[in-house]
């Protein structure tokens, strides 16, 4: 996470994340000393047991790029706001599988507790391979967008073809983000090129936004019998959870803003990595810029 951090510019920043909640649609997660007290609430909707876990380990390493702590690592794998707090709704099973009508009750958990926990970002590193938007998932994730909760959703690792976007990920209104790692991998190279390209059967241009996405080290389950605390994986994932431990950041520094404007500043904060927009959407995310950029709020 060290090198991430430094690729997407979140080195010198005075933000944490701290007091920003972010909810992650997932497998489940593990008590692990780089998550600390800040895990405030765990909902099943798979197994409906009332104690944390994870049975797969993909939703721990998701969180654990976003929020974690790097207490067992000194700092080094440190998430992108580490201070932020954690709300994660287990609606994937131990294979990292599930039903749209799990994920659509644990969206609904969401918008009938979001107040309650100060919910402002749904980290969802997800995907069906769905491409109407009249998908229920798609209208659901929208619902929360507009109660004002930012929505981060995985382009999905499909690609290199074009029309490969994953579901929620199509939607026009949320933040859907792609894997910077293969940007500059020729597109008939399908083992190495794996991030889900646009545009959607709507025409929309999509991903909006890349991240790091290979072999990023985070979060291991700490009852594991490796008795190692870290482990690297690859996809789309993980891209997603830096970019919304992002806009956590930004969240801390500009509290009022809503979904619209953080999009608004994503939007002129990438950096340009000079290839089909198809590709990149915006650009590479760019946390220094984004914290640096005079705040603007968009108003309909």
């Amino acid at each position: 996470m060290n090198i991430v951090r430094d690729k997407v510019k979140c080195i010198n920043t005075k933000y944490t994340g701290k007091g920003i909640s972010i909810a992650f649609i997932d497998t489940g997660i593990c008590k692990n000393n780089d998550f600390d007290s800040r895990i405030k609430c765990f909902y099943d909707v798979v197994n409906h047991k009332n104690y944390v876990y994870d049975d797969c380990g993909h939703g721990t390493h998701v969180a654990g790029i976003c929020s974690g702590s790097g207490a067992n690592s000194n700092g080094k794998y440190r998430g992108i706001a580490p201070e932020s707090n954690i709300v994660m709704i287990k609606a994937l099973d131990f294979e990292g599988k599930g039903t749209a009508s799990d994920v659509l009750t644990g969206i609904q958990w969401i918008a009938d507790n979001c107040k309650k926990y100060n919910i402002r970002i749904l980290n969802m590193s997800i995907g069906a391979g769905i491409t109407n938007t009249k998908d229920p998932l798609v209208r659901a994730a929208e619902i929360l967008w507009d109660m004002g909760i930012v929505v981060v959703a995985a382009a999905g690792n499909n690609g290199p073809q074009k029309g490969t976007i994953s579901s929620p990920g199509i939607s026009k209104k949320i933040i859907t983000v792609g894997s910077a790692d293969d940007i500059n991998v020729p597109e008939n190279d399908i083992g190495k090129s794996y991030s889900g390209r646009g545009p959607t059967k709507e025409c929309v241009i999509k991903p909006d936004v890349v991240a790091p996405g290979t072999n990023i080290i985070s979060c291991l389950c700490e009852d594991n019998k490796s008795n190692n605390y870290y482990k690297s994986l690859s996809g789309t994932s993980m891209s997603t959870p830096i970019v919304s431990g992002a806009i956590a950041l930004l969240l801390e520094k500009a509290p009022d803003l809503k979904p619209d404007d953080i999009k608004f500043m994503l939007k002129q904060s990438c950096h340009n990595l000079e290839c089909s927009p198809n590709r990149q959407g915006w650009g590479l995310l760019d946390i220094e810029n984004l914290l640096n950029r005079e705040v603007v709020y968009v108003r309909k």
